[in-house]
């Protein structure tokens, strides 16, 4: 996946469509049978509807999913529809869907609290979470409405794409609650009525994760319960970014886990020295709170227990496991066996952001919720729309709150541009669902070149390197081939 190197029998991208269509057809049962109920008489239609708002809500949600990962999609709303009957839409036609059934849904959303497990609606689809979705919506909204994309529209980088994602969002409009809105000034707006139903920043960074308070969050609009005993659901991407000595140290176990990117240490200025001759020596600073609360590095412990190194004492005598920083130009000479093996073996800082919990009977029934939407994530969309509305005082103000949150020095308006908020939403938002993909193919950088993947670099003895897409057709995944062999009336993506 890093290398983009995917094709369409690559088993994730059609795990991704057949769950996602598999939850639309059982939102597409509960609507019908909702209407069913309401035949009966037996329910106020108020209640009715506020029901089926709801799993329109879901159903909207895998649509949006569907739209940026695979663009040309089937639309289906009926539970009796058969395979022949469905027919492929182009990616504006399922941008216009999207778009028409939030609009038309959020005024019949619950406004009660969803953060809260005393609320009746906890974890459920209300009304602040359809305004985040309506926000991941508008921002993206310049990409989706947008039939061809392998035409290197989104490519070449931020200033090759920025007045153009620009220009299409003042183009596109968006009716909600009485107003006529243009992409940003709905991002902008979402915001401001998240706010006014009560959520706000959590004056702990941290809170938004743990396994015992998470749940309550003023900060988590929408989440994934995740409970040991009641919502158990397993999950292992947060075990997977685990090295092998962080997770017997917990009491669990998992493999050479994910190391953070060049890329993403670059954006939370992390410093690291490493002293070759005596690597106890080394040192790593970050000025950013944010990256000792979201990774492993230097000398580590979890839960006060020191990680150990994994190494015998005579080659490590300290004993402890040290997370360097990832690099791609580890000096053959300066770390030469064995420690450049150990370099190699441990290399790169690990994901700790979701708290940990050693008692579940299954280390990967976690009881800290997953988030889906959270307050700082919408701060920072409606931080990009102002600066796209050349409004950059206000994105500096919004900047901010989430930066002062954290105690990181504040900005000025001088300092607000697109590289600077891509980069303030890797430093709040990393490994947090659903990821910044579409922050970078709506800036033009998802298919290019940085500081970990570019051509002459091998990533893996048994890896192809990393090939340039100057049209943009990886911006979307392939439809799956099975999928295909399936239902005749749909066509593969260009280029695949």
């Amino acid at each position: 996946a890093f290398l983009h190197r995917w094709d369409p029998s690559t088993d994730y991208i059609k795990n991704l469509w057949n769950d996602s269509y598999s939850d639309i057809a059982l939102c597409n049962s509960s609507i019908e049978k909702l209407d069913e109920i309401a035949g009966l008489g037996t329910l106020e239609p108020e209640v009715i509807e506020s029901y089926k708002a709801e799993v329109r809500a879901i159903r909207a949600f895998y649509y949006m999913w569907l739209t940026d990962f695979f663009g040309r999609i089937p639309i289906v709303t009926s539970s009796e529809m058969g395979v022949g009957d469905v027919q492929q839409s182009e990616r504006s036609a399922a941008y216009k869907f999207v778009k028409d059934e939030i609009c038309a849904i959020i005024p019949h959303l619950a406004e009660g609290t969803a953060q809260k497990t005393s609320s009746e609606y906890y974890a459920r689809f209300t009304k602040a979470a359809g305004y985040a979705m309506l926000a991941k919506l508008a921002i993206n909204g310049a990409v989706f409405s947008q039939d061809k994309w392998n035409d290197g529209k989104f490519t070449g980088g931020i200033k090759a794409v920025e007045a153009r994602v620009t220009d299409f969002g003042d183009k596109d409009m968006f009716s909600i609650d009485g107003r006529n809105l243009d992409a940003w000034e709905t991002v902008v707006y979402c915001q401001e009525q998240i706010e006014k139903l009560g959520y706000g920043l959590e004056a702990n960074f941290a809170a938004n994760f743990t396994n015992s308070g998470n749940e309550n969050s003023n900060e988590n609009i929408f989440v994934r319960p995740m409970d040991d005993n009641v919502y158990r659901k397993y999950d292992t991407q947060v075990t997977r970014s685990l090295h092998y000595n962080h997770a017997s140290t917990i009491g669990f176990s998992s493999w050479n886990g994910t190391a953070a990117t060049v890329h993403a240490l670059n954006a939370f200025e992390y410093d690291e020295e490493i002293v070759s001759s005596d690597l106890s020596k080394s040192t790593f600073e970050c000025k950013d709170p944010r990256f000792g609360m979201s990774f492993f590095y230097g000398s580590c412990s979890v839960n006060g227990v020191k990680v150990g190194a994994g190494v015998s004492e005579d080659k490590w005598p300290e004993g402890y496991y040290i997370g360097y920083a990832a690099q791609n130009d580890y000096s053959t000479e300066d770390f030469s066996d064995p420690w450049g093996l150990y370099i190699v073996k441990w290399g790169g800082v690990r994901i700790k952001k979701y708290e940990f919990d050693p008692t579940t009977s299954d280390q990967n029934a976690f009881n800290a919720d997953r988030t889906i939407f959270r307050y700082a994530d919408i701060l920072l969309l409606a931080a990009e729309a102002e600066y796209r509305m050349g409004v950059l005082g206000n994105a500096a103000d919004l900047i901010n709150k989430v930066r002062e949150r954290v105690g990181v020095e504040p900005i000025g308006e001088d300092d607000v541009n697109l590289e600077f908020i891509l980069n303030e939403r890797i430093r709040e938002l990393i490994w947090e669902t659903p990821g910044t993909r579409g922050d970078m193919v709506r800036c033009g950088i998802y298919t290019e070149a940085d500081e970990d993947k570019f051509q002459g670099v091998k990533h893996a003895t048994s890896a192809s390197d990393w090939v340039y897409d100057a049209t943009g057709y990886t911006c979307v995944f392939p439809i799956p081939v099975d999928v295909l062999n399936l239902n005749k009336n749909l066509s593969q993506n260009p280029g695949y």
